[in-house]
């Protein structure tokens, strides 16, 4: 039994790098061609640790060609049957191919399949937050970049969803404002939907002009009608101020003390431009002011008519640029159970793969890679050999 014999290097190839290579690749397809909506990972980022399979493989490769050219300088061609004669190399190449199909499953564990639908109820515990966005055209003027409304946008984005400072259990609803009021969405615990509906907010989303504000702070209160007693009520107004109603007040006062609901004014605008920025005629258009009676339209944030406003509305004034202080106050506020809602989640099976990898390592360590007696033929070779000598 010669070292080629004993150790043939096209079986170990097969059995150890050639077959979980694309039983891999095999996995990897398998998903890419899936439904992504039935089909997750809970660590997609890790995929790369698929690598690690073959890598295994070539390193029990490279044992392999040590242990033939070791065999090769210590024994002779007489001698090594006698010495290897009770060693399967079967056995070797099962148990090596059982090794590193085990990794390869114990990587797939980690990424964490899931597949399956199923539905979860879970009670959502945080705050209601109701955003009266500001979308007369008096939010184009651009005393803040780029101007007034993007501005805005900006702020409610970053520190509402990216930066997720309320957290996911808050829930969030969007409501545009001129001279009349445009449901945008509703109060939901879906971050997601509600940063793609603030996208979309642009000024002429309310086909009346104008400004009311006591329009939206009553279209707001509404909004809080599904919202448990106990819980903690907060509208965040973000505007320039300006209002051609003038019964915010009183709106915020009778939101505050009949329905709990705190008034936060968000100013966007520069204050110190002491006769306001001029408005454009649409958006995109800066070079062309918007003109009334022959003159040009100025607007100026109207700092004194917010703070009053929110002062009623038992909550406090921000400028925009101080946004993310608020925010950062009102996160700290105490949340309660707001709803139990339904969420369709995939179920994780993981287990299996890891049941499985753990099954093959345990074969692979109580198996032996000798025979229980020498082989007969060995023997045999060798004393043929050893009598020709």
């Amino acid at each position: 039994m010669r070292g080629r014999e004993l150790h043939p290097i096209g079986r170990w190839v097969g059995a150890v790098l050639i077959a979980p290579t694309l039983l891999a690749i095999l996995g990897v397809a398998a998903a890419a061609l899936s439904d992504p909506t039935t089909l997750a990972f809970d660590n997609a980022n890790l995929w790369w640790l698929g690598a690690l399979a073959p890598l295994t493989g070539l390193v029990v490769l490279y044992g392999v060609v040590r242990r033939r050219s070791a065999l090769r300088r210590f024994a002779s061609a007489q001698l090594a049957p006698l010495l290897c004669g009770r060693v399967s190399p079967a056995r070797q190449i099962t148990r090596a191919a059982l090794f590193v199909l085990g990794i390869l499953f114990l990587i797939s564990a980690i990424i964490g399949p899931r597949w399956g639908l199923y539905l979860e109820k879970q009670k959502v515990h945080g705050v209601d937050i109701v955003i009266a966005l500001d979308t007369s055209r008096s939010m184009l003027a651009r005393d803040v970049d780029p101007n007034r409304l993007e501005r805005a946008k900006r702020e409610l984005r970053q520190q509402l969803t990216e930066r997720g400072v309320f957290g996911g259990a808050n829930r969030l609803a969007l409501l545009a404002f001129a001279g009349g009021t445009s449901l945008r969405l509703p109060l939901t615990t879906d971050h997601l939907s509600f940063r793609n509906k603030l996208e979309q907010v642009r000024v002429g989303v309310v086909p009346r002009g104008g400004t009311a504000i006591g329009k939206a702070l009553n279209a707001a209160v509404d909004l809080f009608a599904a919202s448990p007693p106990e819980a903690t009520k907060l509208l965040l107004l973000v505007t320039d101020g300006e209002d051609h109603e003038g019964d915010a007040v009183a709106v915020a006062t009778a939101a505050y003390k009949e329905k709990g609901i705190k008034v936060y004014g968000i100013g966007v605008g520069d204050p110190a431009s002491t006769a306001g920025a001029q408005v454009p005629f649409s958006e995109g258009s800066a070079a062309q002011p918007l003109l009334h009676d022959g003159q040009i339209v100025f607007s100026k944030v109207d700092v004194a008519g917010l703070r009053a406003v929110a002062e009623a509305g038992g909550g406090e004034y921000a400028p925009i640029e101080a946004f993310s202080r608020l925010v950062g106050k009102i996160a700290n506020m105490k949340g309660t159970e707001l709803t139990t809602e339904e969420r369709t989640r995939r179920r994780p099976q993981y287990q299996w793969f890891l049941a499985v990898g753990l099954v093959l390592l345990l074969i692979e360590a109580s198996m032996s890679e000798v025979r229980s007696t020498p082989s007969d033929e060995s023997q045999r070779i060798w004393q043929q050999e050893a009598v020709g000598v």
